[in-house]
């Protein structure tokens, strides 16, 4: 079990893994860039009104189901530092697609009132889908960013590579080695270490 929690940590920390802020909601790989995710909830959406429109003439069911899935996938596989878009993206995707979709794809047998009738009753009606989608997408996005969280901080709140190593406390604590006496100067310019004089000899070896 150790072990294989090593192989795990060691993973994460090679250099082809990629940072906590590029990650999606699960797994290591990297997320979604915040143009990728704005693409994926518009794109779906908007096949899945010209499949109402064309079938039925109006947006039903495949499109708030396409609509929901969408923008939770695009809250979901974004990376962790582009958050934001995804998060307000909702109301943004569901406004335009549903007008483009009503204007371009009804049929023009009737003046301005009827064009504002045409746009406005699939709005009100869907409004309660976008409105749910909407508190969905805002909810995930509290959350990763309460979850998801630099691993370098440490429960202090300081990064963890502020804190001194094993290697250099010991170092640190360590006796600095005393410092060499410096050599005596003369007064002729030239320098010789300090010696300690001479005892004079004793003259019992004198006759």
């Amino acid at each position: 079990m150790t072990a294989t929690r090593d192989r795990r940590s060691d993973l994460d920390d090679s250099p082809t893994a990629p940072a906590w802020d590029e990650r999606p909601i699960l797994g290591r790989s990297r997320g979604l860039p915040w143009w990728g995710a704005v693409l994926l909830a518009f794109g779906l959406t908007a096949a899945a009104a010209v499949i109402d429109m064309q079938s039925q003439g109006t947006l039903g069911k495949i499109f708030q189901a396409t609509y929901i899935i969408s923008c939770v996938a695009a809250i979901s596989l974004v990376r962790r530092a582009n958050l934001f878009g995804p998060m307000v993206q909702p109301p943004l995707v569901f406004a335009l697609v549903a007008i483009t979709a009503n204007i371009a794809m009804a049929p023009d047998d009737g003046g301005k009132t009827k064009l504002l009738l045409t746009i406005g009753i699939p709005l009100t009606s869907n409004f309660p889908t976008m409105a749910i989608t909407t508190g969905i997408t805002l909810a995930l996005g509290i959350l990763r960013l309460f979850t998801q969280r630099d691993p370098s901080r440490v429960a202090g709140g300081k990064p963890a590579r502020e804190r001194p190593t094993a290697a250099a406390a010991a170092s640190a604590a360590r006796p600095k080695p005393a410092a060499r006496e410096r050599p005596v100067e003369r007064s002729g310019g030239r320098s010789e270490d300090r010696k300690p004089p001479r005892k004079p000899r004793d003259r019992e070896d004198r006759g």
